[in-house]
């Protein structure tokens, strides 16, 4: 049981405990601040590691659009290539020169000689690749065959070097298309391709006769892929890296792009370069220009073998590394402001809670003695785990007025039914150990709702007696007659709303009963809860109470609306919204209003769909729009049941589960609440009455 602090206790002992709390408090902001030091030193100290892991981050963010672009111009370069390759006058060329021998392959590329038809062809093809190759500003191009011998170049002496020779072994080996090294000359560069050439006749599965060998210039597209974005993340140069194995060492050339021209670098590393790719740290620096470069590199995607190289200057992130070293001096520096902040209130509140600790006090005890008046005002009647009365209080209303101990049985006092009720009650209590509670009438005609709580074992009672249960009686008769009363008001004012809404559209006369009379018919068929069922009867009296707030001319109007009179009109969802939410009825009424213009297949206002929208507002949805399909307009006449029931199930944007509901529903059904519900008279007149029938002197009269 808790214990409270008696009034007579000593208030030197609670000054004594308000001030070692203060000391506490001092003692754990000290501790803090000195943690708040230590770490600021740690972060220092790892400010460098932080920078270029976070900056590390920030350039694979670049990865992407660095790869979109290499695989760009890699596609460019590769179809191309093979649009050449592919050419038949290329193949047949090729396929007739593969089956030649090696006495008319020789006769063949004599200078001197007699005129025929094949050196006629072979000069037509020498001079259109020559052409070919000039416009294409290529530096060199050769047909080669599979034995390496050349059927024509470019230029007129071709030369076939060691790194072609490779190349065209690699396409032999691969059959597919590849790339070689890069190269350059005067402010130029070219990289090496190579496609292979299959024989023009044989079907798939055949190998190559030849090969295509291309030193193709690198193009604008390639420049673009070598300049640094425009959000930079501090990236001041980019080139494109290709590592080769030599004897002494590792070959390491690079593309880069300086203004209108390209760069080629090549540098024999008498070391072994270990490339961390994806990795910014210092291991990884360069020095050019006079400058030192924090390196990371990107291996490429495509086929062709290489490395996309971000250089970011020495001098930027030293900068970065000493705004994060001030920025967390500045957090330190405000962080103590804070403490010291802190202790000074901490020290004011001490004396303020020194002053109120004797009206504190006092506010507790005065606590305690109101709980135990108002507890007294309920029946109370102990009774032992056999449904025997132990003890039973003044206000129990069987007990003619006396607090007595009395050892009859509950069914002795009560009713059989309603002992039998407390009884069944009270052994589930005892087996789950919660509270539980039900409402029963008594023979005085009087409501009260009984609360059972299990029973806990005192000193004051005999050894022989067990405690079962402690049973609190109130008398809620006239709180159940209040509410009632109060569900009456707010009906009428729900009518009221509805009827001035109507009254507003003509076309809608009629709308909200014939709304709510569908409602009532589905409540069985889809089986709705009890809050389910009372969100939709207030909702179908509200949910056009929008319109309040559309110009009347808009809602009548025939023709087309204009795009600023359509964005009046659909204010009326949000403005319904706004209002019924601030009349909190305790359900999901302007939820429910708010989302009745959303579709199941997400075509709504705000894209929601399925179970994303609430069932109140999916029901309310295909509701309405029956009883309005089935209701005439102004710009159309009224459809039969049928026709709307099947324009229902066209539409995918109810949900076929109401729509399938309402088409179980018999027609005749339907066609009895449409005649009935049928909109007439003056609507503003019926929704005066209607106010004037309510109680003047109800709280809702009173804010009138």
């Amino acid at each position: 049981m808790q214990k409270y602090t008696p009034f007579t206790d000593d208030l030197q002992i609670a000054l004594g405990r308000c001030q070692a709390r203060f000391k506490c408090a001092v003692a754990v902001v000290l501790v803090i601040a000195l943690c708040a030091v230590c770490v600021t030193l740690w972060q220092i100290g790892r400010a460098k590691p932080l920078v270029l892991e976070e900056s590390t981050k920030e350039l694979l963010l670049k990865e992407a659009s660095v790869d979109r672009k290499l695989k760009a111009w890699c596609d460019d370069v590769e179809a191309f290539a093979d649009n050449i390759a592919r050419q038949s006058l290329v193949q047949l060329s090729v396929s007739s020169y593969a089956a030649m021998s090696k006495e008319e392959r020789s006769a063949l590329n004599q200078k001197e000689g007699g005129y025929d038809e094949d050196k006629a062809l072979m000069a037509y093809l020498r001079d259109m690749f020559a052409t070919f190759a000039k416009s294409h500003d290529m530096e060199e191009g050769l047909l080669v065959m599979a034995d390496g011998d050349i059927l024509l170049g470019a230029s007129r002496t071709p030369a076939f070097s060691e790194a072609w020779k490779g190349l065209l072994q690699r396409v032999l080996a691969t059959q597919t298309f590849q790339y070689g090294s890069f190269h350059g000359t005067e402010g130029k560069a070219y990289i090496n391709v190579g496609v292979p050439i299959f024989p023009a006749v044989d079907g798939e599965g055949a190998k190559p006769i030849g090969a295509l060998i291309m030193a193709l210039p690198l193009n604008s597209l390639f420049r673009d892929l070598l300049t640094p974005p425009a959000d930079n993340r501090g990236i001041r140069r980019m080139a494109l890296v290709q590592l080769e194995r030599k004897e002494g060492g590792t070959l390491c050339i690079g593309v880069e792009s300086r203004g209108n021209v390209f760069i080629v670098h090549r540098e024999l590393l008498h070391r072994e370069l270990v490339l961390k790719e994806r990795i910014l740290s210092e291991d990884q620096m360069q020095r050019e220009d006079g400058q030192n470069y924090y390196v990371m590199f990107f291996p490429s995607k495509t086929g062709l073998d290489a490395h996309v190289c971000a250089m970011v200057p020495e001098g930027v992130m030293d900068q970065a590394i000493e705004s994060r070293r001030y920025m967390t001096l500045v957090c330190l520096s405000v962080g103590i402001a804070f403490l010291a902040l802190v202790l000074v209130l901490a020290s004011l509140l001490r004396d303020r809670a020194v002053r109120a600790l004797v009206n504190r006090r006092i506010a507790e005890q005065k606590a305690i003695l109101d709980s135990i008046n108002a507890s007294i005002q309920d029946g109370m009647v102990l009774l032992d785990k056999n449904g025997r009365i132990i003890y039973m209080n003044e206000h129990f209303f069987t007990a003619e007025g006396k607090a007595r101990w009395v050892t009859l049985h509950l069914a002795e006092v009560l009713e059989r039914e309603s002992a039998d009720k407390i009884l069944d009650c009270m052994r589930n209590v005892l087996e789950s150990g919660a509270e539980s509670s039900l409402e029963m009438q008594y023979t005085d005609g009087n409501l009260y709702r009984v609360t059972i709580y299990p029973g806990q074992e005192s000193e004051g009672l005999s050894s022989k007696v067990s405690l079962g249960c402690v049973v609190f009686f109130r008398d809620i008769t006239e709180f159940r007659k209040k509410a009632r009363e109060s569900q009456q008001r707010m009906q009428k004012i729900l009518d009221v709303f509805s009827t001035i809404v109507e009254s507003v559209d003509a076309g809608l006369r009629g709308h909200t009963e014939k709304v709510m009379a569908v409602i009532e018919v589905l409540e069985p068929l889809l089986r709705f809860s009890r809050e389910e069922l009372e969100t939709l009867r207030i909702a179908a009296r509200l949910f056009q109470v929008g319109k309040l707030f559309v110009p009347r001319h808009l809602l009548n109007k025939r023709g087309k609306l204009t795009p600023e009179e359509y964005a009046q009109v659909s204010r009326a969802p949000e403005a319904a919204y706004e209002l019924l939410y601030s009349l909190n009825f305790g359900l999901p009424v302007a939820e429910t209003v708010y989302e009745m213009g959303e579709r199941v297949d997400g075509r709504g206002p705000r894209g929601l769909k399925g179970e994303e929208i609430l069932f109140t507002a999916r029901v309310l949805s295909a509701v309405n729009a029956f009883c309005s399909m089935v209701s005439p307009r102004s710009y159309r006449k009224a459809l039969s049941v049928e026709t709307a029931l099947e324009q229902l199930k066209k539409d995918k944007g109810f949900d076929p589960e109401v729509v399938e509901a309402l088409c179980t529903i018999p027609v005749k059904d339907f066609q009895t609440i449409v005649r009935k519900c049928t909109g007439e008279g003056d609507s503003f007149q019926n929704a005066m009455a209607l106010w004037d029938q309510m109680d003047p002197a109800s709280p809702a009269n009173s804010d009138r």
